[in-house]
């Protein structure tokens, strides 16, 4: 059986972009934020989001699931995976790019060799559904087998 999901998430921008504010939300109710211009180019601790923020977040969420999937079809138990992505955002001569995105990742399950677990990463890497939408950046993968 296929399954075909749609996910909805909205966003609005009042004002000009280096004094105004946008409001984002998804439709589940999980994301209502305001972000700006302040909250997506400075590291000042805001309680605002910003759009790499939820790309990092995205595969993150989405790779941990992945390893988890690929661990689980190869046998393995007491599965447990972590990931962070740090998202860079770079002003180029063309204007602002997602350079590159640093994934990072830390697991453990039973029986897992270092060997293994960096294989089944590198594997989740190339086939999550975010890591395939956000092929055009690069994705720089490290992992860490925790002791199990």
């Amino acid at each position: 059986m296929a399954i075909r999901v749609r996910r909805r998430a909205a966003a609005r921008w009042q004002g000009t972009v280096p004094t105004g504010v946008g409001h984002i939300r998804t439709n589940s109710g999980a994301l209502d934020s305001d972000y700006s211009l302040h909250s997506r180019v400075t590291e000042d601790a805001e309680p605002n989001t910003n759009p790499e923020e939820l790309i990092g977040a995205g595969l993150a969420g989405c790779f941990t699931m992945s390893v988890a999937n690929l661990l689980e079809e190869g046998g393995y138990t007491e599965v447990d995976v972590s990931a962070n992505a740090m998202v860079q955002l770079d002003q180029v001569e063309a204007g602002f790019r997602i350079t590159e995105i640093m994934l990072s990742v830390s697991g453990s399950a039973a029986g897992l060799t270092d060997d293994d677990f960096a294989r089944i990463a590198d594997q989740a890497k190339r086939t999550c559904p975010v890591s395939l939408a956000l092929a055009g950046t690069t994705i720089t993968l490290t992992t860490t087998k925790v002791a199990g």
